[in-house]
């Protein structure tokens, strides 16, 4: 090879050593998560991920209706669909165990943040000083912790990576990949604005679609980072790179619109609202204009002062960030529903912003006060990592999963309830699914629970609010109204850390205890048919939507028809993930009250002809069969017209993109054959 063609071989050689530095420091990090099952985080949410990976493993493809969470929603709704279907991958592939696989793909991940940082910042700048530097600071340092009490507090210092501690105490795995994947998104769409050919076009789209689809606050800090690079770039396409980037955005959404259709991002954003923790919009507004302002002139005096492009992108990548993080941090105010996980993202922002502010002032600095800051950062980050792997081995370990109450639990639960709903406490619930099928009236994602009634449901058996010495009472007729068999509840001596019960004798003489380990115990709520199906009246249903968890009058008539000895039962019995049969007997004026949460995509037939499917003030199943004697009844989740909509639109997305790079390549080929046959007959 010639010194001429090896030349640029150098600089790829370079940046590529600087990544796989990067890559190996980190995932020294978070090596033990590499060949851990269950680690000492169990009251982790993430439970609730992994549980998902072994769902969509055991049950693919049918993955339309999800049924083990608040009574049952479409799968969709239940999380983000990448990050799980990535954990199951990587089990079925690897033989792994589903939570061995979720730890080492989130060890991956992590690994691979710093490393698409890297990336983008020296394809921003120009410099692999300088990007190293910023993943540097990213990887082995918590910014964050010196400008929030709350989370100097929580992770113990600045050199305790917070990025750490989110993935493997707070289960933020999700989070933690999409923070890896929207810089690499950035990337290829900066790549593409520059190649201006479809097949980079076209990888952009998946590049956004993949961080979508992984994580709903990594979408939203992406849209905040192209936002920035769209404001402060000067690509070719001028103007009209806004028209540009808005249609790949719509080309991606039309991908990946059967896993986001309109009425998952509607049911989210109402499960924001219904969550709390953030401000009414009234009382966000002004907060919202000012940072709005803040924004604006920030950006205009960037062009002012002509700052160079990585510097600019940092500062307003950062701002966002940081204004909503300490918007919450500093004064408690929630301008953005759970803004204080941005804070995540901030550092990011801050590690940007401190490498290339300090390049700008380098720049003009003698060359051997650029080698001492070098030499310093490189100590800095060797201290960092030193600091942070020893953090890192204080803060988990691998354990035996079958000495926690979790799984002690959910294996009896699991043995002894025949895959009946329940209702579990706090961690116990997080990762019930981890083992089994077994439904419940809690879950893992409240954002996308379709029947959002459940929550205040949830929120009054937890608490007892007001309901006095009948809280007992009372909570046992929302289990029943919501068809759960059994609620375990954990006491003050319990291992489960949440202990969400404040109450935690209200059940004593109320319901019959079935199961009892030390402070731990399960009641049996009695029902006198288990089935999720019951015949009963149309009166019967209830009389209005609740208009608390408190209003049980507006129930009274339904739980006195479910235990109407007078009143046939209806067993049900589930044929796949989404589709159950009922065999009864009916009178024409009866129905059916069947305790699984509505959605416009339920269908159903009576003796193979269709019937009509509504919603009750509950918010659950009324099917209207209008059938007398024997009745077989069957109902199955469609999706109904949205996701065949979405389907069609997925699909024609996918395909047309495909012809369009084709017909393109096959084109530029033709092209340069018609431009080699030309220079041949000339130089003949």
């Amino acid at each position: 090879m010639s010194l001429d063609k090896a030349r640029p071989i150098f600089p790829r050689l370079k940046t590529a050593c600087v990544a796989v530095i990067l890559f190996v420091a980190n995932l020294w990090i978070a090596r033990t998560l590499l060949w851990s099952e269950f680690i000492n985080q169990m009251y982790s949410i993430e439970g609730t991920h992994i549980a998902l990976g072994r769902y969509i493993l055991e049950h693919w493809p049918d993955l339309h209706w999800f049924p083990l969470w608040y009574g049952g929603m479409p799968f969709q709704n239940a999380y983000p669909v990448l990050h799980p279907f990535l954990v199951a991958a990587v089990a079925g592939v690897s033989g792994f165990s589903t939570p061995h696989a979720y730890h080492f793909l989130t060890a991956i991940f992590y690994a691979l943040g710093p490393v698409t940082l890297f990336l983008l910042a020296f394809k921003l700048s120009g410099s692999r000083w300088y990007g190293g530097a910023a993943a540097l600071i990213y990887s082995f340092s918590s910014p964050s912790a010196l400008l929030i009490v709350g989370v100097s507090r929580d992770v113990g210092g600045v050199w305790h990576a917070r990025r750490l501690q989110a993935l493997v105490q707070y289960g933020e795995g999700p989070h933690i990949a999409s923070m890896a994947l929207f810089p690499l998104a950035l990337l290829i769409l900066i790549l593409a604005f520059e190649k201006r050919k479809p097949l980079w076009w076209g990888l952009a789209s998946l590049a956004l679609v993949a961080t979508v689809l992984t994580n709903w606050l990594g979408a939203f800090t992406l849209a905040l980072a192209v936002m920035a690079w769209l404001l402060i770039s000067n690509c070719p396409a001028g103007r009209r790179k806004w028209m540009i980037a808005a249609g790949l955005g719509l080309w991606a959404y039309a991908i990946a619109c059967p896993w986001i259709p309109p009425s998952t991002i509607l049911t989210t954003l109402g499960g924001e609202a219904l969550a709390g923790g953030s401000a009414e919009l009234l009382g966000r507004t002004p907060a919202i204009l000012v940072g709005v302002l803040a924004y604006l002139a920030l950006y205009v005096l960037l062009r002012i002062t002509r700052a160079p492009l990585a510097l600019a992108f940092s500062v307003l990548f950062l701002f966002p960030a940081a204004y909503l993080t300490l918007a919450q941090g500093w004064s408690g105010l929630s301008i953005l529903h759970q803004a204080s996980r941005m804070h995540l993202e901030m550092e990011m922002g801050i590690a940007l912003v401190v490498s290339f502010g300090a390049k700008a002032l380098l720049d003009l600095a003698p060359q051997r006060l650029r080698v001492a800051a070098a030499v310093l950062i490189v100590l800095a980050g060797g201290y960092g990592a030193i600091r942070l792997s020893a953090y890192a081995g204080r803060l988990y370990r691998p354990i035996d999963v079958k000495q926690t109450i979790e799984y002690r639990e959910a294996k009896w639960v699991s043995g002894n309830l025949n895959g009946h709903r329940v209702l579990l406490p706090g961690s116990v619930g997080f990762f019930l699914n981890v083992f089994s099928d077994t439904p419940q009236l809690d879950g893992g994602y409240y954002q996308g629970m379709q029947n959002q009634y459940v929550a205040h449901v949830n929120y009054q058996i937890h608490t007892g609010d007001n309901a006095g010495p009948e809280e007992g009472v009372v909570a046992a007729a929302w289990l029943k109204a919501f068809g759960v068999d059994a609620v375990g509840v954990s006491g003050p001596q319990s291992e489960e850390p949440y202990k969400p019960f404040r109450n935690p004798r209200k059940f004593d003489g109320v319901l019959p205890e079935i199961w009892r380990q030390g402070d731990d115990v399960i009641y049996r709520v009695p029902r006198r048919s288990q089935s999720l199906a019951h015949v009963i009246r149309p009166a019967d249903l209830p009389v209005r939507v609740p208009v608390s968890a408190l209003d049980v009058e507006a129930i009274h008539p339904y739980l006195r028809a479910l235990d109407d000895p007078n009143l046939p039962e209806a067993p049900m019995r589930w044929l796949d993930q989404r589709t159950a049969s009922i065999s009864t007997q009916l009178k024409r004026d009866q129905i059916l009250s069947i305790q699984v949460s509505y959605h416009p995509g339920w269908e159903a037939t009576v003796n193979g002809r269709t019937c009509r499917v509504g919603k009750d003030n509950l918010g659950q199943l009324a099917v209207f069969p209008d059938c007398e004697g024997p009745c077989a009844v069957r109902i199955a989740y469609y999706g109904g017209t949205e996701m065949l909509a979405a389907s069609a639109v997925c699909w024609s997305s996918l395909l047309g993109g495909l012809a369009w790079i084709l017909l393109h390549g096959l084109a530029s080929r033709a092209a340069r054959r018609r431009g080699g046959c030309a220079r041949e007959v000339k130089v003949t």
